[in-house]
């Protein structure tokens, strides 16, 4: 058991897949890639302006850090799951993923960050889905919440494209941070969350705009057709003659 606590601290672990989607592989933070994943935190691009304060650390820093989530996942109970997101393809390093906060048999605080150059191409989309299915099959969770800056509007977007209830408000030293959560809904929900991933790829030429939200306002539209006030005004205006 020491010995095999000693590879895992040492990110020597096996290379097992997590979970899987259709272009990525969601690793445990495998030492192998402390140093990918330390260059994407000193990335201007990938880290300002919503991610200040990992912006810049140090390679020691960065390493104690994937170390940390490391141990977390080797432990009976986890308290956390960082994911590595690996492209299928290439094997590049394209980002993090998973639970900064993890409580099995209830919930998982969510989030991202993705490779500047890897931005607008679906993968939060993916990796949304494989961490809900991995909070639902493995940890038995019941729920995904996440919190973010209010200033990050394409997370702001996406969140609320994807499903997302707003819940709350409340301010620290980073500012106004607004908070959201996600029930799962077994299988069903993951197949439409497969779904709404796949929408999101297709991107069209207006800032955070894409085709999944036409679809969430499609919806809300329809589900606000079914109201009984809306459906008495619809037949009193709109009623076929006999």
């Amino acid at each position: 058991e020491v010995a095999e606590q000693e590879e895992a601290e040492a990110g020597g672990a096996s290379e097992e897949p997590l979970v899987t989607s259709e272009r990525f592989v969601f690793f445990a933070p495998h030492g192998s890639r402390d140093a990918d994943a330390h260059a994407m935190y000193a990335d201007e691009q990938t880290m300002l302006p919503h991610l200040r304060p990992m912006f810049g650390m140090s390679r020691d820093a960065a390493s104690a850090r994937r170390a940390a989530q490391r141990q977390s996942l080797a432990a009976r109970s986890p308290s956390q799951c960082l994911l590595d997101i690996v492209c299928r393809a290439s094997g590049a390093f394209v980002g993090t993923t998973g639970f900064r906060a993890l409580r099995p048999g209830a919930s998982g605080e969510w989030g991202a960050i993705v490779r500047a150059r890897w931005r607008r191409r679906g993968v939060c989309g993916e990796a949304l889905d494989a961490s809900a299915r991995l909070l639902r099959e493995r940890f038995g969770g019941r729920e995904v919440t996440a919190v973010t800056l209010a200033t990050n509007a394409p997370m702001l977007s996406f969140l609320a494209g994807s499903g997302f209830e707003r819940t709350g408000e409340f301010e620290d030293e980073l500012g106004r941070q607004v908070e959201w959560r996600l029930a799962l809904r077994g299988a069903a929900a993951g197949e439409a969350a497969r779904v709404d991933a796949g929408l999101a790829r297709y991107v069209g030429p207006f800032l955070g705009e894409n085709l999944l939200h036409r679809v969430v306002e499609l919806r809300r539209k329809i589900s606000l057709s079914e109201a009984p006030a809306v459906r008495a005004f619809l037949r009193s205006h709109f009623a076929e003659e006999r």
